[in-house]
């Protein structure tokens, strides 16, 4: 039996369901997907709104996608850095499986060095099945 939609199948490595952000104290959210497979699609967002669509990237398509989240230093070019709108939000990757096949998505928890406090995330969609899609969350209160 399929662990999403028709085909799907997840591999969990590391799965928290929420994190304490110190952004007062420079911490941040690192959010890396990686695709095979034809173009992605895939949207990030909170409870109010959609924040990053994968056409938004420069380079789409690609395999690698990489942006962060209340990062207060400047990142590597390239990388987009969305602010948050509230101190207690649950944060989503929708990803469709239409073209895609494969997704590995990997949310680290940072300090303001750029250092890694923990992995929050690192996990492997995988699906064949064009109508499939899966959103994967993340609460995020900041403290």
């Amino acid at each position: 039996m399929a662990d999403f939609g028709s085909t799907g199948t997840i591999t969990i490595r590391v799965n928290h369901v929420a994190s304490e952000l110190r952004v007062s104290a420079g911490e941040y959210l690192a959010f890396k997907l990686t695709v095979e497979g034809a173009s992605p699609i895939f949207v990030f967002a909170c409870t109010h709104n959609t924040r990053l669509s994968a056409e938004q990237f420069p380079g789409h398509p690609k395999q690698v996608y990489e942006w962060t989240l209340c990062r207060q230093t400047p990142g590597a070019a390239g990388i987009p850095n969305e602010n948050s709108d509230g101190a207690d939000d649950t944060y989503v990757v929708v990803m469709h499986f239409a073209a895609a096949i494969k997704y590995t998505l990997v949310i680290e928890q940072r300090d303001r060095n750029n250092q890694l406090i923990q992995t929050l995330k690192d996990i492997d969609f995988e699906s064949k099945a064009p109508e499939d899609k899966f959103p994967e969350g993340l609460r995020v209160v900041q403290v």
